[in-house]
């Protein structure tokens, strides 16, 4: 009920068609509705506010299978967000750089869409020092 009230406020299709596919996800227990989601929320750039919501982080499954249920809504810092886009700018000239060898590197480096967050409210087990989703390597 509160996420259909909440695809109703949404500021643009993108943001609905996140939210009403997250609602299936929950309603069907599908991981694929949830993926269809995180599409829609991949698109979505330079929002005023983030929201991500499911099963999602694995840190505590030692076989990295199970995701925990975690939440957030946030407002974009735009004036921080601005400083980090400088890092994400540099990162392919700063990669090859880093302590260690490029096994530990993705294939492909795929630009990031960073975006610092002031979070105003989390569910879930703990609060991350850095959010970096979806967690799905086919989306992101």
């Amino acid at each position: 009920e509160n996420l259909a009230e909440a695809a109703k406020h949404a500021s643009n299709d993108l943001e609905k068609n996140m939210v009403q596919e997250y609602i299936q996800s929950f309603k069907l227990g599908s991981l694929d509705k949830h993926k269809d989601g995180s599409r829609f929320w991949i698109k979505n750039k330079g929002p005023i506010v983030e929201t991500y919501i499911g099963f999602i982080e694995t840190y505590r499954d030692p076989v990295g299978m199970r995701g925990e249920f975690e939440g957030f809504v946030a407002v974009v810092n735009k004036k921080m967000s601005e400083k980090f886009q400088v890092l994400v700018d540099k990162a392919e000239e700063l990669l090859p750089k880093l302590p260690w060898t490029p096994e530990f590197e993705k294939d492909t480096f795929l630009r990031p869409d960073f975006t610092s967050l002031d979070v105003l409210a989390f569910a879930g087990s703990g609060v991350p020092a850095g959010i970096n989703i979806p967690n799905y390597d086919e989306i992101r």
